[in-house]
């Protein structure tokens, strides 16, 4: 039996966001930004699921992991509530997503935000407000993404 290791429940979701490799030194983006959407979301960490996960040579898990003065910068935008709110996370794991015909890359990220902190708590207020209907269009669609993300086989 497999124990669950997360430290907050997380929401199944279905959300876009922007992301982003930058250098937290120099303030310098390295690679991005990559589309992206969160398919589950908590207080210290969300599962992104991605088309693409190389640019210009920048591989956005691995070049990052490899220096610990790269981070990866979430960027959520929900209009009315939240209008380009940025969150540091670092990238925990990888996978491939498999569905179908579908084929893409699941990422697992942990926030480095205070998950107690104002900024998380509102952005969880926010994302509170329609996450049920974003998270049932997921759970009844997910077979379809090859026309959503417009995959080639």
């Amino acid at each position: 039996m497999i124990s669950e290791l997360r430290k907050a429940k997380r929401a199944v979701d279905y959300l876009p966001i922007g992301l982003a490799a930058l250098n937290g030194i120099s303030g310098e983006t390295m690679a991005g930004p990559f589309s992206s959407r969160i398919i589950d979301i908590s207080t210290t960490g969300a599962c992104l699921l991605m088309t693409q996960v190389m640019l210009d040579g920048y591989h956005i898990f691995h070049s990052t992991r490899e220096d610990d003065s790269l981070f990866l910068q979430l960027t959520f935008n929900l209009p009315p509530d939240i209008t380009d709110v940025n969150i540091a996370a670092r990238p925990v794991w990888m996978d491939l997503f498999r569905q179908d015909e579908i084929r893409a890359f699941k990422m697992g990220v942990e926030f480095m935000t205070n998950p107690e902190g104002k900024q998380m708590k509102q952005l969880m207020t926010a994302l509170a407000r329609k996450q049920k209907k974003r998270a049932a269009w997921w759970s009844s669609n997910a077979h379809r993404m090859v026309k959503v993300f417009n995959v080639s086989l």
